[in-house]
């Protein structure tokens, strides 16, 4: 796979954490035997290449909710700048849709029981 030159010749291990909505691929570096310096690295699908991000997960998750990177280093841009996030577990998003509500904003939701039970 291509990587971006300064991953040219790093061999890295990798250990997947999470994934996008374009199917980027987010993952550590493990190489280091210290977890707390493992790197992110990202596999972004749009221009099919692999980039190093020098900051652990929370940081780069952070520096993405709040578009601190030069450029978006996701293809799905849903995340970029929003400042803060929401975490939904299954069960609640279910529950949420169930009752006719959008779980990602709380707002009624007009198409609730249109596709389904």
């Amino acid at each position: 796979m291509r990587k971006a030159p300064e991953l040219a010749e790093a061999r890295p291990e990798l250990i997947a954490w999470g994934g996008d909505a374009s199917a980027d691929l987010l993952c550590w570096d493990a190489s280091d035997e210290e977890p707390g310096r493992w790197p992110v690295l990202v596999y972004n699908r749009d221009d099919g290449l692999w980039r190093r991000y020098d900051c652990g997960m929370v940081q780069f998750l952070v520096r993405v909710l709040r578009g601190d990177f030069d450029e978006c280093p996701l293809g799905d841009l849903s995340l970029w700048g929003r400042e803060s996030a929401v975490f939904l577990n299954r069960d609640e998003e279910e529950r949420m849709w169930e009752a006719g509500l959008d779980p990602w904003t709380g707002e009624p939701d007009p198409y609730a029981g249109m596709f389904g039970p």
